[in-house]
């Protein structure tokens, strides 16, 4: 099987989580004040690492950078979930 084409979307993905990483630490301060925050900011890391290895991996060790990329995929929706569940057990 073939590697797929690269794609430019794949960059447009890379440069929202760098730009939603830098605004995450330009209103660190407002970003603290949410509950279980911790786990957002391990989501948007789990966001640049899957971005970063989808674009690696057109140039490079396809299997282990897509494996890389759906592994991180994965991590940032069980952050999200692990946050939501969280927060809402706070509340309650």
């Amino acid at each position: 099987m073939g590697h797929p084409p690269f794609e430019r979307r794949e960059l447009a993905v890379l440069f929202a989580a760098l730009l939603l990483a830098a605004l995450s630490g330009y209103y660190h301060r407002d970003l603290r004040r949410i509950p279980e925050w911790r786990f957002l900011l391990a989501g948007i890391l789990c966001l640049i690492i899957g971005s970063t290895a989808t674009i690696v991996e057109h140039f490079a060790l396809y299997d282990v950078f897509n494996t890389v990329e759906h592994t991180s995929y994965l991590a940032q929706s069980l952050m999200l979930a692990i946050w939501a569940w969280r927060v809402r057990r706070v509340r309650a």
